[in-house]
């Protein structure tokens, strides 16, 4: 009797931190679908900022906010030289850039098949909403996909595969170990 009342605690206890986080979660969600709504820059603008600021090629966008202002972390490549570059969603300007070189993931510009700012711009369209971020998606070195998070114009953000040949968004199923990222079953 004693364990079941300590079990019954224990999961209630557990239970209320989930929710608790759940919570949370769900309310920094809401704060940067806002920020991302006021911001004046899309993530074309950018990963165009960033390029020329790094003088490399977008592997990857995502838009983020910190203190209510709106920030796009673009990641580069000039070479073999890695960038993370941040630029202000409301001015457009480049808040910093910081070395990445030390990554183990070696997303290169030629595995998105074209330029990013292309691939995010065919999202938006197919997708008819606003991206929020776009990154290349790989496992042990191989190129698995376009991972694609839009904003649709009822506030639901929605996470897809993208074709980068044809421009189709697939919808990613998290979890499934049985479908790689292009959406094509390997079972």
């Amino acid at each position: 009797m004693k364990k079941s009342i300590i079990t019954i605690l224990a999961a209630t206890t557990l239970s209320a931190g989930a929710l608790t986080g759940a919570a949370f979660a769900d309310s920094n969600d809401t704060a940067e679908i806002a920020a991302f709504q006021k911001a004046q820059h899309d993530v074309i603008a950018g990963i165009k900022a960033a390029e020329t600021a790094s003088g490399g090629k977008a592997v990857s966008a995502e838009f983020d906010h910190e203190n209510g202002a709106g920030l796009w972390e673009v990641e580069t490549v000039n070479g073999t030289k890695y960038a993370e570059v941040r630029i202000d969603a409301a001015t457009g300007n480049v808040v910093s850039t910081k070395d990445k070189s030390d990554r183990d993931d070696a997303v290169t510009p030629q595995m998105l098949g074209a330029p990013l700012a292309d691939l995010a711009s065919k999202a938006a369209a197919t997708g008819a909403g606003k991206v929020m971020s776009i990154e290349a998606e790989h496992d042990d070195g191989k190129f698995r996909g376009i991972e694609v998070e839009i904003l649709k114009a009822d506030g639901t953000v929605h996470d897809f595969i993208l074709g980068a040949a044809d421009g189709k968004l697939t919808p990613a199923v998290e979890g499934r170990d049985d479908q790689n990222m292009t959406g094509e079953n390997n079972g």
